[in-house]
């Protein structure tokens, strides 16, 4: 059984603590790909996820880069 928990277009919240996740977008380290890392805002040892998903991880960084013009 596969459930949604974005219904409503928000982040998750932690399942160890119910803070909100913060989004960082970042590199690899050896591979130097970006990926998108969803974390605890209380604890990164609480909650940790990667999206290395080239496709969607591009359109996140086009849409962020152009939020980045239009606040220009």
């Amino acid at each position: 059984m596969s459930e949604s928990i974005n219904v409503d277009n928000k982040l998750p919240l932690c399942p160890i603590c119910g803070e909100q996740l913060l989004v960082r977008l970042a590199r690899g380290r050896k591979s130097g790909k970006p990926f998108i890392m969803l974390l605890c805002a209380k604890d990164g040892r609480h909650y940790r996820a990667f999206i290395t998903y080239a496709p969607y991880v591009k359109t996140i960084i086009e849409k962020m880069e152009a939020l980045k013009h239009e606040s220009r």
